[in-house]
C-alpha cells in the first residue's frame, strides 16, 4: 500500500454537490491537527477541482518520516464503494456520504473490509475543514487522529 490508510480519510473527503465550498487548494495545519503516534504527517497539501458531477482531489505532501504522498483520485459522494487509484498495494476503495451541507462521513476500505472510518465537518464560513478519522493504517497502527485543514 503507498501509505497510511488515514490520509485516504482527509484525501477523499466532503466530495459534495458541483457548488461545494471544497473547490481550491487546502493546507493541512498540523498545528492544531493531532495524530496518533508513527501517524503523524509533515506538511500536506489537497487541491479540489470540479469533475462533472464530481470532484477530482489531488493530495501532495510528506508524512512526517520523510515518505511522499501522492494521490489523485474522483470519487462521487453517493454513499457507494469506489476504488481510489493507488500506486500500489491493496485494492482501497471510498465510500463517500454526506450528512448536511457541513457534514460528510467517509469509510474505506481495503480488499473489502472496513479499515478506517471519517467524518469530516466544514465551518460554516467555507475556511476550515476537520477530519476525526479512526481506524488502521497499512501498518497495522491505531488511527484516531484529528486533521485540521485551511483554505487558502
Amino acid at each position: 500500500m503507498r501509505g497510511s490508510l488515514s490520509m485516504l480519510f482527509f484525501c477523499s473527503v466532503a466530495l459534495v454537490a458541483a457548488d461545494t465550498p471544497l473547490i481550491g487548494t487546502w493546507k493541512l495545519n498540523t498545528a492544531k491537527s493531532k495524530f496518533a503516534p508513527g501517524t503523524a504527517i509533515k506538511e500536506m497539501t489537497l487541491v479540489f477541482e470540479q469533475d462533472g458531477s464530481n470532484l477530482k482531489r489531488t493530495v501532495t505532501g510528506t508524512k512526517a518520516d520523510g515518505t511522499p504522498i501522492n494521490q489523485i483520485s474522483t470519487v462521487p459522494s453517493d454513499g457507494k464503494d469506489h476504488k481510489v487509484e493507488a500506486p500500489s498495494g491493496p485494492v482501497i476503495t471510498v465510500a463517500i456520504t454526506p450528512v448536511n451541507d457541513h457534514v460528510t462521513n467517509v469509510t474505506v476500505k481495503a480488499d473489502g473490509k472496513v479499515v478506517s472510518s471519517a467524518k469530516v465537518v466544514l465551518s460554516e464560513d467555507g475556511r476550515i475543514m476537520t477530519e476525526t478519522a479512526r481506524g488502521k493504517d497499512s501498518k497495522g497502527r491505531k488511527v484516531d487522529n484529528t486533521e485540521v485543514f485551511e483554505k487558502q
